[in-house]
């Protein structure tokens, strides 16, 4: 085995640079729709590298003259978290600088503390306001105060929210659905783009005639990656010196859902590992080595369900399709199809299932690696 210097292969964080592989396709189109202010929604499933290619839309955005900003609400849970995060991705906005400070004297009410941060590297400042003793109602106006200075970012502004579904989530009777709505139509320079991996949670927000959302949006599914990722992968390789055989690559991609975060991670550890060749055996093997190193994160997740939603997980990781079949309800030792329905539904409530693409009478795990592991410590 021989050591190489630099892993062409990364994992974890979104790509860029050399370790992404561009979606010519896809980009072209979602900038036609954004350059004419239509607001997009780009669903996927989770680690399928959508972060990544609004990064890199976004950067390209930029460089065209665009203001750009992301902003991750992944693991928000409150108005107060939302407005946190906005100011997190606007504070080191050099146009928004003055318009910042005006706003915060705005909220008289609330002597709010500013403060002035110095980039050691630009030299430039940022502005930041404690939120602490802001009172909900004052967050709420705090939050339609600043949706409304974003149009003061420049000329074309883009909006980008990471993992959009989770405004629905917040129990608010859908006050911020409709703050966003709102600011939809009055922002004539602003076009906004959403991310989410909650399909059902989504299409209830934009398919709902009830809901504010309903309709405002142009919905893209996020594709899969085409042999173009089998060869790019196998390219990668070469560039390290490492042989990997083409259908060692396509049966990693089936084995982990098609999914690129955990395909580059897999490939990272076989560089890493030194080997000059890659075949299936090698796939499989670091596979389940990566695998059992999760195995505790696995476990803990697993005995916080029930008993019949464990079953059911079993179920789902080994047949894959017609999982209403009788005879795999017995084998299971599911009590019956209602039951199998109801588990599935829960499953899904907390993000662990998705039916979305499945196939009729399947599922799809959210986390490609926990249907893995069930497989490897289950076999029925």
């Amino acid at each position: 085995m021989k050591k190489v210097a630099v892993n062409p292969f990364k994992f974890g964080d979104p790509v860029q640079g050399d370790y992404y592989l561009p979606r010519p396709e896809l980009y072209g189109s979602i900038k036609q729709f954004l350059e004419n202010r239509i607001h997009v929604v780009l669903m996927g499933p989770r680690r399928f590298g959508k972060t990544s290619f609004v990064l890199h839309l976004l950067n390209s955005l930029e460089k065209e003259g665009y203001t750009c900003l992301l902003v991750d609400i992944f693991n928000i849970t409150s108005h107060r978290d939302f407005l946190h995060q906005l100011l997190r991705a606007i504070r080191m906005k050099e146009g928004f600088k003055n318009k910042f400070k005006t706003w915060c004297k705005k909220i008289s009410t609330l002597v709010p503390k500013v403060t002035a941060d110095l980039d050691s590297a630009s030299g430039s400042s940022s502005f930041g306001l404690t939120l602490g003793k802001l009172a909900e109602e004052d967050v709420k106006t705090t939050i339609q105060d600043l949706l409304e200075g974003l149009s003061s970012l420049g000329k074309k502004v883009i909006v980008a929210l990471d993992e959009f579904q989770k405004i629905s989530e917040i129990d608010d009777q859908g006050w911020l659905e409709a703050t966003l709505r709102t600011h939809f139509q009055h922002l004539k320079n602003v076009s906004f783009l959403f991310t989410g991996s909650r399909k059902n949670l989504i299409s209830e927000m934009l398919n709902n005639p009830a809901r504010p959302l309903y309709r405002s949006c142009q919905t893209i599914e996020f594709p899969a990656f085409g042999p173009e990722f089998t060869d790019w992968v196998v390219q990668r390789f070469k560039t390290v010196g490492v042989e990997c055989v083409k259908k060692a690559v396509e049966h990693l991609r089936k084995l982990v859902q098609d999914t690129p975060n955990y395909v580059q991670m897999v490939c990272f550890h076989l560089v890493a590992q030194g080997r000059s060749k890659v075949d299936r055996k090698d796939v499989e093997e670091v596979l389940e080595t990566v695998v059992r190193q999760n195995a505790y994160a696995c476990q803990t997740l697993l005995n916080s369900l029930t008993l019949a939603q464990q079953r059911v997980l079993r179920l789902a990781a080994n047949e894959k399709q017609s999982l209403f079949q009788k005879e795999h309800l017995v084998k299971y030792e599911i009590t019956s199809a209602p039951s199998l329905s109801s588990s599935i539904k829960a499953l899904k409530a907390k993000g662990l299932l998705d039916e979305e693409g499945a196939g009729r009478g399947a599922v799809l795990f959210d986390d490609p690696l926990f249907a893995y592991w069930l497989r490897m410590c289950f076999i029925p």
